[in-house]
């Protein structure tokens, strides 16, 4: 995992709860480090370590924590691609570029990065279906991407985004539909 997406968790964990809980969590997830270098690539377990930890010690589901996780991501991202986003896109069209615009820059500039791959189908003028492929199965981030991504647009009350399988495979198939 990219070290700016565990540094991104970090300012995650402080915004809801504060510093201690994030020194808390590393110390209980057995990491050697509260700090993580911004663009080194760290083994998945660390994510999944701190995901893990901080279901236990809050009593939220894992699935949830991502689903937030990725709600909170949205800003940040949008920011770093700002350049590969066209005027006018709104929540559909951000996701239909996802995977060609952001994840192929992700790909070229930070070499060892392995984002998901996405394969988006317009099924109709209001209506998404992605297939999320990931090793890591962290679907309920992207569903939490996909909301923050609506919600960024404002579009959030306009927005439906629903998983139609698992969110803890390696394929999730998620519905997004603009009512």
């Amino acid at each position: 995992m990219h070290g700016s997406i565990i540094n991104l968790l970090k300012r995650f964990v402080q915004t809801q709860y504060d510093h201690s809980t994030w020194l808390k969590l590393v110390e209980l997830s057995g990491l050697p480090s509260a700090d993580f270098d911004m663009m080194t690539v760290y083994p998945d377990e660390h994510i999944f370590a701190l995901v893990g930890q901080a279901a236990i010690m809050t009593g939220i589901p894992a699935v949830q924590l991502q689903e937030k996780f990725g709600e909170f991501l949205v800003p940040d991202l949008m920011l770093v691609y700002k350049r590969y986003v066209q005027p006018g896109w709104g929540t559909l069209e951000m996701i239909e570029n996802t995977e060609e615009a952001m994840h192929g820059a992700v790909r070229r500039d930070a070499p060892g990065t392995r984002p998901p791959i996405l394969h988006v189908t317009r099924l109709s003028e209001k209506e998404l279906r992605v297939e999320y492929e990931s090793e890591r199965r962290m679907g309920a981030l992207a569903v939490g991407i996909i909301r923050g991504l609506a919600a960024y647009f404002d579009e959030a009350d306009d927005i439906e985004v629903t998983p139609l399988t698992s969110e803890n495979e390696e394929r999730v198939v998620i519905r997004v539909r603009q009512r």
